[in-house]
């Protein structure tokens, strides 16, 4: 119950000091482009974005093995991340995967719209999806 309550303080101290000093800025009259938004800091992290590119990195030869993926995701801001997880083959035992994965049909492409919750790290750039509550959904566009 402990690690709960320290995840959900995590999460809300990440949000709030993501949320400081955000501020909407319309466009001018002259034609201006509002300013980008600040780069990701370390920690939890919600992103959206668009898949440039990526796929399975495991080794050849490993079956029925963990799978490890990287996509690089180009953010609404224009900043380019990379963002991995580990896919685990079907458990004996029925344990599930404590990451949701919902992809447009089926796999993760290159131009798909992605969203994702993970630990992000931002001296690699990093967005590892791996924890209880985190998740990665693609769709075709922007919704």
């Amino acid at each position: 119950m402990k690690m709960k309550w320290m995840l959900f303080l995590a999460v809300l101290a990440s949000l709030l000091v993501g949320c400081a000093g955000v501020t909407a800025t319309p466009e001018s009259s002259s034609g201006e482009q509002p300013t980008q938004a600040p780069p990701l800091m370390s920690g939890v992290q919600q992103i959206g974005g668009v898949v440039l590119g990526g796929g399975d990195q495991t080794p050849e030869g490993l079956m029925d093995g963990p799978r490890t993926f990287l996509y690089q995701v180009r953010l609404e801001s224009g900043e380019e991340i990379n963002l991995t997880y580990t896919a685990m083959p079907p458990s004996p035992v029925g344990k599930k995967s404590p990451v949701r994965l919902t992809f447009f049909e089926g796999t993760i492409n290159p131009g798909n719209y992605i969203v994702a919750r993970g630990t992000y790290d931002a001296d690699g750039k990093t967005l590892t999806v791996a924890s209880e509550g985190d998740f990665i959904e693609t769709m075709a566009k922007k919704p």
